[in-house]
This record gives C-alpha cells, sequence and structure tokens, in this order.
C-alpha cells in the first residue's frame, strides 16, 4: 500500500512539474543592462531572412506582441528612437540518430524498424535583442526555441504574446 501511495505522489509531482514548465531560454546582457522606464523605442524584424518554413505572420504577431508588451509596461514606441528591438526567427533541423536500443523486436507497432534510423526534427528559435544605434552596440538578448505543434509555438497572437513575455519579463 505504501508502495502505490508513493507511486501516486511521484507521479503526481512529475505531473505538475511538465505542466508548469516554461520555454527554453537563454539571456545575455552588456554590464548588468536595465532598459529605463519611459525609454524609446524601435521595432526591427528580420522577414526579409526569414526561413522558407515559417509564416511571415508569425514574425509580424511577435513584432506586434514585443511592441503592445513593452508600451503596457511603460515604453514609448517611435520610428526615430536610438534603441531597436531587434527580433529574429530562424529554423534549424536538430538531427535525431535512432540506434535500436531499446527495441527488443525488429517490428515495432507493426511495421518494420529500421536499425540506423536518422530523422531530423525542425527546431525554430527566436532572438530578441536590445541595440543602442548611437553606440552600435547590443546591450541585451534573450533566445528561446520550440519545435512544431509544441504548446510554446507562437500559433497565434495570443500564443506569440506569451513567449515574447517569457523572455522580456528578464529585461
Amino acid at each position: 500500500m505504501a508502495l502505490k501511495r508513493h507511486f501516486f505522489i511521484f507521479s503526481l509531482l512529475i505531473f505538475i512539474i511538465g505542466c508548469s514548465s516554461t520555454p527554453f531560454t537563454e539571456l545575455n546582457s552588456r554590464d548588468d543592462f536595465q532598459l529605463e522606464q519611459g525609454s524609446t523605442f524601435k521595432i526591427r524584424l528580420n522577414k526579409d531572412l526569414l526561413p522558407v518554413e515559417m509564416d511571415p505572420i508569425l514574425i509580424e504577431n511577435l513584432g506586434e506582441a514585443t511592441k503592445e508588451y513593452l508600451v503596457g509596461t511603460g515604453f514609448k514606441f517611435s520610428k526615430d528612437a536610438l534603441l531597436t528591438i531587434d527580433l529574429s526567427v530562424t529554423s534549424k533541423d536538430k538531427i535525431k540518430y535512432d540506434d535500436f536500443r531499446f527495441y527488443g523486436y525488429p517490428m515495432y507497432r507493426s511495421y518494420l524498424y529500421d536499425q540506423d534510423r536518422i530523422s531530423s526534427i525542425p527546431e525554430f528559435f527566436l532572438r530578441i535583442s536590445v541595440k543602442d544605434e548611437e553606440l552600435d552596440k547590443t546591450l541585451w538578448t534573450g533566445l528561446t526555441k520550440w519545435r512544431k505543434g509544441s504548446s510554446y509555438a507562437p500559433k497565434d497572437l495570443v500564443a506569440a504574446e506569451l513567449l515574447v513575455e517569457n523572455l522580456l519579463v528578464n529585461l
């Protein structure tokens, strides 16, 4: 009975941790940079360098979400600002090699299983950088990634706002 109870508690704990996780993020700043309250900014998107598999509406949604978040937290948007919020979206294929270690039979799920199966999984990356045009330096940068079909994928404006907020809350 105690073993069942411990297993149930462990399973519940893993479930709660899995549901409350956040997407992958990497942050870096120059001299502990903090954006001053009331600063003006402009947004630049890399729509011209967008990979073919990316939807151009997606990066526009990310730009709108960034603008709405920063304006909502007390910053000002101006097309002539010296601070540039640079949004870059790119993709990269992650190579997955399956060496047949975990299957005991050559048949798996009713189809013949290749022993040396190589597959690629596209991963998408979003980098948001704060650049000072006058000094020509990057002051702050944040990176996040997601896979197609992931719960963190910015499919619509609401999901884009959540992804951008997760990065910019650290600004």
